[in-house]
């Protein structure tokens, strides 16, 4: 085996079942991509998707719906952002929005990270 196939990494083809080939940049030209694309967003939309709102898009195109767990994860973060609970409706405060999450309420604060 030489270097090159060493580091080789491959990926299962859903509809060929074969094993493709990933081709990987080097990392300047993927974070040069990251950077671009940032830059493109607004300030809101950069930490929207740091909660990984970026990511609901993806699954939902791929047929994999959100599990209850990651939208309790991406409320609890919403909950720490002034902004975003004035945007809910004007929850007093991260202490009672939390609360609300945990209980299993996620829908308030995920519905207004769309607004």
């Amino acid at each position: 085996q030489n270097a090159a196939a060493a580091g080789t990494r491959y990926q299962l083809n859903e509809e060929t079942g074969e094993y493709d080939v990933v081709e990987d940049a080097d990392w300047q030209t993927e974070w040069k991509g990251r950077l671009d694309k940032i830059q493109t967003m607004s300030s809101d939309e950069v930490f929207a998707a740091a909660r990984g709102a970026g990511n609901t898009d993806v699954k939902k195109s791929g047929g994999v719906e959100e599990s209850a767990a990651s939208k309790k994860r991406r409320a609890l973060s919403g909950c720490r952002d002034d902004r975003l609970r004035q945007k809910a409706g004007g929850v007093a405060n991260e202490r009672e929005c939390t609360a609300r999450v945990l209980g299993g309420e996620t829908d308030f604060i995920l519905d207004a990270e769309i607004r």
